[in-house]
């Protein structure tokens, strides 16, 4: 009995109580707009891979960031290297990706999303849609 109530604690600890309508989605257009505006100008915008880092590490978005679920304590609040960008974009290997939806939650929830400024984005078309259209690449070392 104490087992089944401590999973369902825990199990309650882990879910999200953020909709999906907290989520914005954008498209390959205003992902390549916004990626553009970065390279510009600096402190708009930073991709977010959740993919494994392997895959990663095999090719991503040039100047993203690869964070898991985990790297999000919400204990901690918001990460201050991120503070400052005014676009989260967070991307994984394609749509249908389920670690792209728990992540932006995760980060609402850790409160990069404020009442007036809604940061946190879905790039529905993830690293295959970016990779197939012949966009910019990067890839790591194993050095790094």
């Amino acid at each position: 009995m104490g087992l089944i109530l401590l999973t369902s604690m825990l199990g309650g600890c882990m879910k999200s109580n953020i909709s999906d309508r907290k989520i914005d989605y954008i498209d390959l257009t205003q992902a390549v707009e916004l990626y553009e505006k970065q390279q510009d100008k600096g402190d708009i915008a930073i991709f977010i891979d959740t993919r494994k880092p392997e895959r990663f590490a095999e090719g991503h978005i040039p100047g993203a960031k690869n964070m898991r679920t985990p790297d999000i304590d919400l204990r901690y609040g918001t990460d201050p290297a991120l503070d400052d960008y005014k676009h989260l974009i967070i991307y994984g290997e394609n749509a249908g990706q389920a670690n792209t939806h728990a992540m932006a939650k995760r980060m609402i929830e850790a409160g990069y999303n404020g009442f007036a400024k809604r940061r946190i984005k879905v790039f529905l078309g993830g690293w295959r849609e970016w990779e197939i259209t012949g966009l910019d690449i990067e890839v790591s070392t194993t050095d790094e």
